[in-house]
């Protein structure tokens, strides 16, 4: 079974890496508080051409900002900035704008704070260019070297008409015979009868004959005409659909044939011994090298880690499963020898997603530990929105629902009489609680529609309201309780809160981080060319 390694998204190289990252955190206590020196920068400056912003010696070019103006178009999100203006076109760019200094001065602060230089972050960074690299890899080696020709397409897509039109064909013959068939067997003293009318016929004059062999002929040749059809062509979608299932045969076989090639090449050396003895119980050798792969060794860790605990250990299935990391591993150095990281669209990637990466890790490492939520800020805003955890009140109901507003009245009607609610929900009701006389027990007011809510707040227990129109019909309520809704608990709703004034603590502290950021870091905005960009 081939292997699609290319899709692969993490390695246990990355993963160990991570666990690094919690002995740095202690380091940087004393230095993420927003409150403190925000330290200095030797900014300098550098011209990279036209530009829209300079923040301390980050660019952003009047191309790209463009590129991040149309993203926010296609994205369908218009900014925080953005959402009160109607029109696209009609927005404030410099709104926008500031919403990307304030990104970039989160990566400038990250790098300040040596965040970049943490495992975590840079496990990442190597996970990521490994993963385009890979991208890369597959494209130039698999994707790039398959070809599908349109006469393979044509020629496949005539087989198949020709095979449905066999078919078909053997299925009318089939039906065919079947009716000859049937019509053998009913045939009785018919038959007789027959025999005799051609006797009869024979005395004809022969011209009569030859008339009727021409009119059989003729009717032969039209309907022959008429089921002559023209060659069906061929659609786009068919044509792309047999394309892409030559494509998906091909590039397997080419994928095969790729692995094996790579995996030619390498340099492996297997240590048999740790790989017969290793074994979940046998902890001392998961650091033990397992193999080696053009230098780089496969641990023993990293081998068990791709297995189940609950899987059988044997021989065969941890060589298969070294084999396949063998793999990864020559591919992995393959796509990192081609220096794919270096090209620039490859570059403009790495550089997005190492600025997404550093803003995420100032949020977390620079922020979030200054936020504090106490236990009086959890009952003040308690006290503050008690209304918002306030319970509805709550009616005890029962209903008869029915299709049509006659039937609902003639119904409504019987109960003024004095007839049974309960007898007439089983007799009339459409819902499933007419097996309970109608009852639908306890019911939140706030889902009610308006005009039952109104109406039950002006009636009393054992009143019978209606009918109200619903989407599918007429409903006749009767009420049989009403309870006022209390207060939710404090309990009940302390995490609800805490995460709220969370949030609120957290944007605020950001908001006064950044705010002393622009005041420190030199931002420069080229205002001409961002009117120009707005046609000011």
């Amino acid at each position: 079974m081939t292997i699609n390694i290319f899709k692969l998204k993490f390695r246990l190289k990355f993963m160990r890496g991570v666990i690094l990252s919690a002995l740095i955190v202690a380091f940087f206590g004393g230095i993420l508080n927003p409150t403190s020196s925000l330290g200095f920068w030797p900014f300098t400056s550098k011209s990279k051409g036209p530009y829209i912003v300079k923040i301390g010696d980050e660019i952003i070019t009047k191309e790209e900002f463009m590129e991040a103006v149309n993203n926010l178009h296609k994205s369908g999100r218009v900014g925080k900035a953005l959402s009160e203006e109607r029109s696209f076109v009609k927005q404030d760019f410099g709104k926008f704008l500031d919403e990307i200094i304030d990104d970039k001065l989160m990566v400038i602060e990250a790098v300040n704070l040596r965040l970049d230089k943490e495992a975590e972050v840079i496990g990442k960074m190597d996970n990521y260019i490994l993963n385009l690299s890979l991208d890369r890899l597959r494209q130039d080696e698999i994707l790039n070297k398959v070809k599908v020709d349109n006469k393979e397409i044509e020629d496949y897509y005539q087989e198949q008409l020709k095979k449905k039109e066999e078919e078909k064909k053997e299925a009318q013959e089939n039906a065919n015979k079947e009716k000859a068939d049937k019509a053998d067997k009913e045939k009785t003293d018919v038959v007789k009868v027959e025999e005799k009318k051609v006797e009869e016929k024979k005395e004809e004059p022969k011209k009569e004959d030859v008339k009727k062999e021409d009119r059989k002929e003729e009717a032969k040749k039209e309907e022959a005409t008429q089921h002559k059809e023209e060659p069906k062509q061929m659609s786009s979608a068919d044509r792309e659909a047999i394309r892409k299932g030559f494509f998906d045969i091909k590039a397997k076989a080419r994928e095969k044939e790729y692995f094996a090639l790579v995996r030619q090449k390498a340099k492996v050396k297997i240590n048999n011994e740790v790989l017969r003895d290793l074994s979940f119980e046998k902890t001392e050798l998961m650091d033990k090298p397992v193999a080696e792969v053009n230098g780089e060794t496969i641990l023993g860790i990293d081998l068990l880690g791709n297995l189940s605990s609950s899987q059988a250990l044997d021989e065969v299935t941890k060589k298969e499963m070294l084999d396949r990391l063998i793999l990864y591993k020559t591919l992995d150095q393959e796509a990192m020898n081609r220096g794919y990281e270096e090209e620039d669209e490859i570059q403009i990637k790495i550089k997005k997603y190492r600025e997404q990466i550093l803003i995420d890790q100032f949020k977390r490492k620079a922020i979030l530990p200054a936020v504090k939520v106490e236990e009086n800020d959890i009952l003040e805003y308690y006290k503050a929105n008690q209304e918002k955890y306030k319970e509805s009140d709550r009616v005890n109901l029962r209903m008869i629902h029915v299709l049509h507003e006659k039937e609902a009245k003639d119904v409504f009607s019987e109960l003024k009489k004095g007839a049974d609610f309960s007898y007439l929900a089983k007799e009339k009701s459409i819902d499933p609680s007419r097996e309970k006389g109608g009852d639908i027990g306890w019911v939140p007011v706030n889902q009610l529609p308006e005009d039952t809510k109104k109406a039950i707040m002006e009636a009393k227990q054992g009143d019978m309201l209606g009918p109200f129109q619903i989407s599918a019909g007429y409903v006749i309520i009767k009420l049989l309780g009403f309870e006022k809704g209390g207060y939710i608990p404090l309990e009940k709703v302390r995490n609800e809160i805490d995460k709220a004034i969370g949030r609120e603590n957290f944007n605020n502290t950001l908001t006064t981080y950044i705010k002393q950021l622009r005041e420190t870091i030199p931002i420069e905005i080229n205002q001409k060319d961002l009117d120009n960009i707005q046609g000011r």
